[in-house]
């Protein structure tokens, strides 16, 4: 992942609510997952499927098992781990698509959820972010306010 892929996810997870949190880490698993697919290197494809196996990792700890869904979640989650994990292993690709694919439903599923989510972002006091303001030859430039502030991020 580069640094620009890093900056967006940062900005979208400091503006995000409980809901939409979940939906970014759908979209952070697949990008290391299609990552590992497009890496020919044994072990930048292994890296990879690790960083991803850590974003399951995060879905699974924020699992509330009182609930019969999270149950199930818990199932796909760790199945979706351990195919990972024999891919890692086996050097096998196939596997890593079927769960790209499992994500993109799971992802459809909890983005719905999330557009109906009108609670504020769990992070408070953070930069104000100003996007298409100004144009360059490269889309849209952003502007940050407050930038020397002392923010102390609260959640």
């Amino acid at each position: 992942m580069n640094n620009d892929m890093i900056r967006t996810y940062s900005y979208r997870i400091s503006q995000a609510t409980r809901s939409q949190l979940v939906v970014i880490t759908y979209d952070i698993i697949t990008d290391y997952l299609n990552e590992a697919l497009n890496d020919d290197a044994s072990s930048g494809y292994k890296e990879k499927l690790h960083m991803a196996m850590r974003g399951i990792d995060q879905l699974i700890t924020g699992l509330d098992m009182e609930y019969e869904i999270s149950v199930q979640l818990y199932q796909l989650y760790n199945y979706m781990k351990r195919t990972l994990i024999s891919a890692q292993v086996s050097g096998e690709r196939d596997s890593v698509s079927r769960v790209i694919t499992m994500l993109g439903k799971l992802r459809t599923s909890f983005l719905e959820v999330s557009q109906l989510d009108d609670s504020k972002p769990l992070m408070k006091n953070t930069e104000k972010v100003y996007s298409g303001l100004t144009y360059s030859r490269y889309g849209a430039n952003e502007t940050a306010q407050d930038t020397l502030k002392s923010r102390g991020y609260k959640v």
